[in-house]
Parts: structure tokens; C-alpha cells; sequence
């Protein structure tokens, strides 16, 4: 009995639960069809033209022509698939970690797995497979540097045109290539490789930037005709790629508040006070900006412009949090990681500590989807009751 509720078997079933939740929300979700905002994102396709974040939406919009499957189905579809191919990938990937308090906390905080649950507005998003294709380019065991060059090329590409929001993740793309130089691969960075990764992503932002704005919006509306649902040109993620940057930008500052700020920051903050405390990184003399803290610190600050375009802050929070967890995983695969260290401060906290901290990270406080929301917390326990609640509606 003890062994069953080992600390790895508690993530398994943490894991199952939010695989049954996630696919059961995403269902349910189906009867918003198309009126709710994620699913006029995943109808956003190229029959108009090029446009941003429409790749996975004109081969949704393929798919459903070719197979007679109706939409809404498709992309149910992949959304199960992108939140099992994303879990799976995980927890394949720390299947040799022996889970600690830290692994703990970073797997049941707030803002990790489980946030999309505890603000639906966040859930069934292409987000998904921004993260996945995070997860499989650090995953990589690169052969070479034309291995690992042409790798980035492909999935940091696909990723863009899945969703721009990929390119304010760029360094953490970067960070990745840069350990897999010094540790892996053992090579310096050249000069050559240097313009040829500039030339690329030069190229890769402008064509997003501009070329990425010239679509007809109306032919994409038109194309959905035959479906039997009504769309127009104020719906949703469509409604808001119609509007000019400078619209958007007002809508934004329109909303932005002291207060939220603070929120937000007091979340993200707490997260990552808890990583800086427990990990160190391990003595490899690379440079003198080689540590976590002023690695962490990077990322977050050239992450930072995403809030000034976008209202759900809350998403940008999950998203970000993510994204490190994701670097964590890289760093400790890598055995980059101080383990003793870490083993060390876990075992000098006492069980009231670790309670404190858990509740805090865990339980408490989880950011609203938008960024002048107050905060919510007690996620799985509101997430059973919606549960509950749906199931005796049908009923």
C-alpha cells in the first residue's frame, strides 16, 4: 500500500486525472462551438491568404473537406492529441527523476499542468503545441551541429506559423542550442553560424511581421460557409487580427492596472523564488553569467513585451512557467543540475515548511485568465466541482 502511494505514482495518477479533465472539459467545450474564442483561433486558415497563426487551421480546415468530419471534431481532436502528446513527452522524459519536494512543487503549482483546468478561457488554446514543440526540439539528442541547426530551423518555424507568440520564446530556444554547443556537441560557436541563424530569423520575423498581415479576412469567414455556423469579422482571435496593432495596443493599455501587475508578478515571483532556491547549477567554468539566476532572469525580461500585446495574461503567465519547466527538465537531462545541493536544502526544510510552501505554490493563488481579473486559487477542488456540476446538468 505504501509503494502504490510512492511519490512517483501520486504524479502518475495527478497525470491520469488531468488527462480524464482535460478531455472531458475540452468535450464539453464543444457546445460553445464556434462562439467561444479558442475555437475562432483554430479556425483562423489560409484561404484568404497567408496569415499568422494559421497553419494548423487550414489543415484542420483540409482534413474536415477530405474526411466529411465535421469542424468542430477535427479540432477536438487535436487538442486531446496536442495535451497527450505533451504530457506524455514529460513524463516520458523524467520517467528516471526521482520526484523531490521541488519536483512536486513545480508539477503541481498553479500556473503548470493543471491552469488551463482552472480558467477554461485558457483551455483547448494552440498554446499546446508551442510547448510541445519546446519540449521535443530540448529533448533532441543532436548528433551534430547540422543536426541541431536544421532541427531549430524546422520546429521553431513550424511553431511560428502554428502561433507568433513562439518568437518572444526565441532565447529559450537559444539557451537550448548554447548548452547543447558547450556540453553536448563540445564546439564553439562561429562566426558562420552566428549570420546564418541571424539571416534566419531576420527573415522568419519579417515574413511573419508583414507578409503575415495582407490576408483578406472576409475570404477566411467565406470559406467556412458551408458549415453552417455563423462567423464574422468581430469574432473572437479573428476579430482581433483584424484590428491594427496600434488598435490592439490601446485596448491593452486601456485595461493595464498597477494593481494587476502586481499580481501578476507576485505569482510569477513566488514560482520562481522556489527554482532559484533549490537549483544550482553545476560548476562548469563556461563563462562568468554562467547561473540559473541570471539565466532565469534573461528569459523572463526578453519575454516581458508579450504582456504589452495580449489581455489574458493570465495564459501569458502558464505559458511562460512552462517554458522554464520545460528548461529545467532540459538542464537536469543534461546533468547540468546540482543535485546534492538540492537534496540538501530539501532535507533541511521541516515538514510545517514544506506545507507552507506547497499551499502557497499549489494551492492559494492562481492568476484569472485576464490581467485586470483578481486571483482564484483552489484549483483542483473547483475543477471537480465543474465536473460534478456539468455531469448533473446532463443529468
Amino acid at each position: 500500500m505504501k509503494k502504490f502511494f510512492s511519490t512517483k505514482n501520486i504524479v502518475k495518477i495527478y497525470f491520469f486525472f488531468l488527462i480524464f479533465a482535460y478531455l472531458f472539459f475540452l468535450n464539453n467545450n464543444l457546445n460553445e462551438f464556434p462562439n467561444k474564442y479558442v475555437f475562432s483561433d483554430w479556425l483562423i486558415n489560409y484561404e484568404g491568404g497567408f496569415i499568422r497563426r494559421g497553419l494548423l487551421g487550414q489543415i484542420i480546415f483540409e482534413i474536415s473537406n477530405l474526411s466529411k468530419i465535421k469542424i468542430h471534431n477535427v479540432i477536438f481532436f487535436f487538442q486531446g492529441f496536442g495535451y497527450l502528446l505533451y504530457f506524455y513527452l514529460f513524463l516520458k522524459n523524467t520517467s528516471k527523476i526521482k520526484f523531490n519536494f521541488f519536483w512536486i512543487l513545480l508539477i503541481f503549482s498553479t500556473i503548470s499542468f493543471i491552469y488551463p483546468l482552472s480558467e477554461l478561457e485558457a483551455l483547448g488554446r494552440k498554446d499546446i503545441f508551442v510547448l510541445s514543440s519546446f519540449l521535443i526540439f530540448s529533448i533532441i539528442n543532436y548528433i551534430s551541429v547540422k543536426h541541431l541547426i536544421l532541427s531549430f530551423c524546422l520546429i521553431f518555424t513550424l511553431s511560428v506559423l502554428i502561433h507568433e507568440i513562439t518568437l518572444f520564446y526565441l532565447f529559450y530556444y537559444l539557451i537550448v542550442i548554447y548548452f547543447n554547443f558547450k556540453v553536448n556537441l563540445e564546439e564553439k560557436i562561429n562566426l558562420k553560424f552566428i549570420i546564418y541563424l541571424l539571416t534566419y530569423l531576420i527573415f522568419l520575423i519579417c515574413f511573419i511581421t508583414f507578409i503575415g498581415q495582407d490576408a483578406n479576412i472576409d475570404e477566411i469567414i467565406n470559406s467556412y460557409k458551408t458549415e453552417f455556423f455563423n462567423l464574422n469579422i468581430g469574432t473572437g482571435a479573428i476579430g482581433w487580427l483584424s484590428k491594427s496593432f496600434m488598435e490592439q495596443l490601446v485596448i491593452i493599455f486601456q485595461n493595464i492596472s498597477l494593481i494587476g501587475i502586481i499580481r501578476y508578478s507576485y505569482i510569477l515571483i513566488i514560482n520562481i523564488i522556489v527554482i532559484l532556491y533549490f537549483i544550482k547549477l553545476k560548476d562548469l567554468n563556461i563563462n562568468k553569467f554562467y547561473n540559473l539566476k541570471n539565466i532565469i532572469f534573461f528569459l523572463i525580461f526578453t519575454s516581458l513585451p508579450i504582456y504589452l500585446i495580449a489581455l489574458d495574461w493570465g495564459r501569458i503567465t502558464y505559458l511562460s512557467f512552462n517554458f522554464i519547466i520545460i528548461l529545467i527538465l532540459f538542464l537536469n537531462n543534461n546533468n547540468l543540475i546540482n543535485e546534492k545541493l538540492m537534496n540538501d536544502k530539501i532535507k533541511y526544510l521541516s515538514k510545517k515548511s514544506k506545507m507552507i510552501i506547497f499551499t502557497f505554490i499549489c494551492v492559494l493563488f492562481s492568476p484569472k485568465i485576464l490581467l485586470n481579473d483578481d486571483f482564484s486559487g483552489l484549483p483542483i477542488y473547483k475543477i471537480t466541482l465543474k465536473i460534478l456540476k456539468i455531469v448533473n446538468f446532463n443529468l
